[in-house]
């Protein structure tokens, strides 16, 4: 590059510099909260300005509030050695009413770096952020930005909540297997972090082996029980995020060998219990807490556990909008899909996904001779710029 041309460059990039100085900051902020998330991470290496504008809580909030508009996605995800494979597909189903079919839906997808001797066991995604237990440390996963931050503080039990009011994550820290009557409480981007306090109004204890919960509307729900007995009831528990007051729920059958996982269905909470193979699942919805009332539905999966004629594992991993429950096999070799069925319909559609187990993509990500396994999936998850 002569001389002459690298003046020419030096003189378009000032006036790039100088015509962006001249749009108000407010239209910046405008058109950068339109831009995808990928894009409005790597804008931010232009300039420091941008920068400061796409790092700010307004900027970060009116993002978070598009994001909540759109579809939730799954994600899917697996170690190996030091490298954290990361892929994302919608939720919903985009194809049309056959028992299969091939999706046109871009697979997004990355791999980052992640300490090799660390687990990584991800549990719910509460408004685009993650967290896990790590070594008996709290960790929070961003997966849209692809940053992990570690809290200082040692729990069994860790549960993440969302206060949609105040647009606050909090993180809930708990022993296990010991009764209790109270918790740590972290608050997430707060000008004070630190550990707080807070009393349960009620003693009950938390098994390390039952770690389901989910955050709806505001309300963090996790399972518990009132004493060490081992035959004696499940019981919910309940933990309004933004007056931080837990109450107790009275769960829909005693028997603890039932207790089921808990998932949002209908915007409502729902607790599902697999039965016996060929008897389909039990879906439990709490109606009223406080009554403790809930309501009953029967489906007649045509599917069990252990599917035979696709000779697999199948898991129930979410519910999509439309209330088609999603399943996943545990193992992959070079087909990977999706199972929806419509409870409704009482029929299933086998969805294949270009762009994780074939061969191109396993030859991209050196898995080449390797069967995808441990895969971690995480339901409802949505883009999210929150502590970047």
């Amino acid at each position: 590059m002569n001389q002459q041309e690298e003046t020419i460059q030096h003189i378009n990039k000032k006036r790039r510099i100088q015509s962006t100085l001249c749009l108000p900051l407010e239209l910046i902020s405008e058109i950068l909260s339109k831009l995808p998330t990928k894009s409005v991470g790597r804008f931010r290496c232009v300039s420091k300005l941008w920068a400061s504008i796409t790092s700010d809580p307004y900027f970060i909030n009116k993002f978070e509030t598009r994001s909540t508009k759109e579809k939730p996605s799954l994600l899917f995800t697996f170690k190996r050695s030091d490298r954290l494979f990361v892929f994302s597909i919608p939720q919903d189903r985009h194809t049309p009413n056959q028992p299969h079919s091939i999706s046109s839906q871009p697979v997004h997808s990355y791999h980052m770096r992640y300490p090799k001797h660390c687990s990584f066991l991800p549990k719910e995604s509460v408004h685009g952020l993650i967290c896990f237990a790590n070594q008996s440390k709290p960790m929070i996963w961003n997966p849209t930005i692809r940053k992990f931050l570690t809290l200082i503080w040692k729990g069994l039990m860790v549960f993440l909540a969302y206060d949609p009011v105040n647009a606050k994550h909090k993180v809930l820290c708990m022993p296990s297997n010991e009764t209790i009557d109270e918790c740590r409480v972290f608050t997430l981007g707060s000008a004070q972090e630190s550990w707080r306090k807070i009393k349960t109004n009620h003693k009950y204890l938390l098994r390390s082996y039952d770690t389901s919960y989910a955050c709806i509307n505001g309300v963090l729900y996790y399972k518990a029980y009132p004493d060490q007995t081992e035959n004696v009831s499940t019981i919910i528990m309940s933990f309004d995020v933004r007056s931080e007051k837990f109450h107790m729920i009275k769960f829909p059958w005693n028997n603890i060998r039932y207790c089921g996982e808990l998932r949002l269905y209908e915007g409502m909470l729902a607790c599902f219990r697999s039965n016996y193979p060929g008897q389909g699942i039990t879906l439990w919805i709490l109606q009223d807490a406080e009554k403790h009332v809930w309501s009953r539905k029967n489906f007649q999966t045509p599917f069990s556990y252990y599917d035979q004629s696709l000779k697999t594992v199948c898991n129930l991993t979410g519910i999509t909008d439309s209330g088609e429950l999603v399943y996943v096999r545990e193992r992959f070799y070079k087909l990977f899909y999706v199972l929806y069925y419509d409870p409704k319909g009482n029929r299933f559609h086998r969805v294949e996904y270009e762009g994780i187990a074939d061969d191109e993509s396993r030859l991209k990500n050196g898995l080449v001779r390797s069967r995808l396994f441990n895969i971690h999936i995480v339901s409802n998850h949505i883009e999210s710029l929150m502590y970047s």
